[in-house]
């Protein structure tokens, strides 16, 4: 059998945009006959999968015969499936990678993806977020150290992880935002004793428990630990004080009955409807579901992020930049795909993601900012985090597998069958072991 140099390349993990570089640069309207562009992401459901496919089809008539073909995933079914399809030469032009040792790390570490060192510098990518949330898609070349070296990846959205609430159900009886954690535990107890579920929240799919106990951990730690625990550095362990102090809260709002009841049934997408169908006060969820709030809840819809301990103090909230678009090394055409990465964070994108009240790249403009709007409260809350650099990490980004063994111990910790201890020492057992 005979292999493209492509096709080596990519078997000996040497792909870069310096060979991609080489090719063909496409100015717009200019571009190979019947050129076709596959890009996989997990824009899956209204509005956001709306929003892809009319970049998709908007990218396709500015350029002369391509066509571009979207198709949106489950985060689940993305991860388990990319990697394979590109080692099966069957992958996408362009697709969402999980951030860090979820996916990125070991997908570069493969050879599976193109560099976008020296698109960032054409298209100007580095100016979208400030350094520290940048990060977050950079590895170096050769995909072993995590959050320095090269981009290789361009998030369209930001995200940040808070709660969405009924106002309501709030007026209805007399409870107003929380300021401090205490505020808001007494919120869920007051909540809880009106005969209202305070929290719509599921774990029957696993990945809500990572974002609950990772807001409670935000309210303990420290930018120093946090930066440490997931870029691997300085001999950071999960047997730390911040994490056993979130384990055990965790525990106590369950058995409390903070969390709606039957939450082991519900997935967490189907915490969405339930939510918005005043089944419950609150929605502890990501930004990207905003849009689903709104259209459920109307002018009823606010948010609000995780109150700190003590009022002016900080919280890492759980969150960042949204999955990254990367180029796969299945990319006939890199330059081309790096087009359509640009047009995913261009004024279009943004003016699309702002009309569906979903948190786009960067930072938000006060002229955008309606207060007393899902969307104001949305991105007046992005906007604070971002300047005081209170925005957190995704716990499952610290090694390839440990989206699996969090969530397999969340569960345990949350069905009692451990306790806090034994938690983060098995967390901590994982993470050891990704290092041998």
């Amino acid at each position: 059998m005979t292999l493209h140099r492509r096709e080596l390349m990519k078997r000996a993990g040497i792909v870069s945009a310096g060979f991609a570089a080489g090719t063909q640069l496409h100015t717009q309207g200019v571009a190979a006959q019947e050129t076709e562009l596959t890009f996989w992401d997990t824009l899956n459901s209204p509005p956001r999968s709306d929003i892809a496919d009319n970049l998709a089809a908007s990218f396709a008539e500015s350029h002369e015969g391509v066509t571009v073909e979207h198709r949106g995933w489950s985060l689940d079914e993305l991860v388990s499936t990319l990697p394979r399809s590109v080692d099966g030469n069957q992958g996408p032009d362009v697709a969402q990678v999980n951030n860090g040792e979820a996916l990125m790390g070991p997908m570069i570490r493969g050879g599976q993806l193109v560099s976008l060192a020296s698109y960032a510098e054409q298209f100007g990518w580095n100016d979208i977020f400030p350094e520290g949330l940048r990060a977050r898609n950079m590895y170096s070349a050769d995909g072993t150290v995590f959050g320095e070296g090269e981009l290789w990846g361009v998030s369209a959205e930001s995200e940040i992880v808070g709660f969405f609430y009924n106002r309501s159900i709030f007026a209805e009886h007399g409870l107003s935002v929380p300021t401090t954690f205490a505020e808001f535990e007494a919120l869920n107890a007051a909540l809880r004793e009106h005969g209202v579920e305070p929290i719509a929240f599921g774990t029957l799919d696993k990945w809500q428990a990572i974002h609950i106990f990772g807001a409670i951990q935000g309210t303990f730690t420290t930018r120093e630990y946090l930066d440490n625990i997931i870029y691997r550095r300085n001999d950071a362990s999960f047997e730390d004080q911040s994490m056993l102090d979130a384990a055990a809260k965790l525990v106590e709002w369950n058995d409390n009955g903070f969390f709606m009841e039957g939450f082991e049934g519900v997935n967490g997408d189907d915490a969405v409807p339930l939510f918005t169908a005043g089944m419950s006060a609150m929605l502890m969820q990501g930004s990207w579901a905003a849009g689903s709030v709104a259209e459920g809840l109307g002018d009823d819809a606010g948010f609000f992020l995780m109150p700190p301990h003590e009022e002016g103090g900080t919280v890492l909230h759980v969150g960042g930049v949204g999955i990254p678009y990367a180029i796969t090394t299945n990319a006939e055409d890199p330059d081309l795909a790096a087009e359509l990465i640009n047009s995913f964070v261009s004024p279009e994108a943004f003016a699309q993601f702002v009309e569906a009240g979903i948190l786009p790249a960067g930072e938000i403009s006060d002229d955008l900012i309606v207060e007393g709007t899902l969307s104001g409260d949305l991105y007046a809350s992005w906007n604070a985090a971002l300047a005081a650099d209170a925005v957190g990490h995704y716990l499952d980004w610290a090694t390839p597998d440990f989206y699996d063994v969090i969530t397999a111990q969340l569960q345990s910790l949350l069905g009692g069958q451990i306790d806090p201890q034994a938690f983060v020492t098995a967390l901590q057992e994982s993470y050891a072991a990704s290092f041998e």
